[in-house]
């Protein structure tokens, strides 16, 4: 059985310079004195989004497994509420998935900033193993001092804003977002292929490097059963980490011996970390559904040793796309999505 994303919905705090084709569903609302009452807000919401777009019967929902990625879970309620009753991340899961209506088994998922798109792939499989029909992803990366703190400590923080592949970049903006996939036995864009690397020399180490992000795209091509010169469009994981944008950039460079559209949504919502996979989708398909590539917000100028120059294109003739994530820890992950 094939397993495809029938439907999308994002909340996410907008850079002030997006384009407008990757303006998400819902932006988040500012931060209270209630975290958790927030983030079911905004899971009610971006589920009421999703739901519209999901077109299923309602009977559909109850029952429906929910697999929640992220790496921080609801770590900034501990830190706005320091006596508040929490309990496990499978616990937090399961009341975010009661917001959409899904009361079926909840798994949490925690590979760094690949948890969404890992979740991803854990509901492809349930799927085409025949255990369900439909599965709820969510990607859920809300405000916390914890994940700041850690980036700041170790120097991979922007003094400004995310530049992606662009010659001044300067590091990482973190972002807030909360993506939703409803993966079913049917939809618009097969998930062909997903593939996951570890970088064992670098779990401490801001990004790995170019072989692991070659590693990744290749068992995702090769999977997918493509050629390099199949894919019409790549996102890339670029988030204006000057390590990170040249690393993948080599990666990509020794791959394709043609560029295909590129794009990173980095500069439009900052790095959403465990939900970048899930949030990043979202803003992707919805563009390309308005026949777009969105233009990559931060990048203005183009440096000679990255080699990479995403920009706004026509996307109506995107038929398959590599979809890159890579994170703190070494995690690289390569998707590959087929328009049916």
């Amino acid at each position: 059985m094939a397993s495809f994303v029938r439907a999308a919905a994002v909340a996410s705090a907008p850079a002030p310079d997006s384009p407008p084709e990757a303006a998400p569903d819902l932006v988040l609302p500012p931060v209270g004195n209630d975290w958790m009452a927030r983030a079911e807000a905004v899971a009610r919401a971006v589920g009421a989004v999703l739901k519209s777009r999901a077109g299923l019967d309602d009977r559909e929902w109850p029952g429906m497994p929910c697999l929640v990625g992220s790496s921080s879970h609801f770590i900034g309620a501990r830190e706005a509420q320091p006596d508040a009753e929490l309990g496990p991340p499978a616990e937090f899961a399961a009341r975010l998935a009661r917001c959409f209506g899904a009361a079926g088994p909840v798994m949490t998922v925690n590979t760094a900033c690949t948890s969404g798109l890992t979740a991803l792939a854990l509901a492809r499989d349930m799927i085409d193993a025949g255990h369900c029909r439909h599965a709820l992803v969510l990607g859920v990366e809300l405000a916390n001092r914890l994940s700041s703190i850690g980036f700041g400590a170790l120097g991979l923080l922007s003094a400004s804003t995310a530049k992606p592949c662009d010659r001044d970049r300067d590091g990482l903006v973190l972002g807030e977002g909360f993506g939703a996939l409803l993966v079913s036995a049917s939809g618009a864009w097969r998930i062909a292929a997903a593939a996951t690397q570890i970088d064992p020399s670098g779990f401490a180490t801001p990004a790995p490097n170019e072989g692991v992000f070659a590693r990744a795209m290749r068992a995702a091509l090769a999977a997918a059963g493509w050629q390099a010169a199949d894919v019409d469009l790549l996102k890339l994981q670029a988030g204006g980490s000057p390590s990170g944008d040249l690393a993948e950039a080599r990666a990509v460079l020794g791959l394709f011996a043609s560029l295909p559209r590129l794009v990173s949504f980095k500069g439009a919502i900052g790095h959403t970390l465990g939900a970048s996979g899930p949030a990043e989708l979202a803003l992707l398909l919805a563009a390309l559904a308005r026949g777009r590539v969105p233009a990559t917000a931060g990048f203005r100028h183009a440096d000679p040793e990255v080699g990479l120059e995403p920009g706004a294109a026509d996307g109506g003739a995107v038929r398959r796309v590599l979809f890159n994530l890579a994170g703190f820890g070494g995690h690289v992950a390569s998707l590959a999505l087929a328009r049916e």
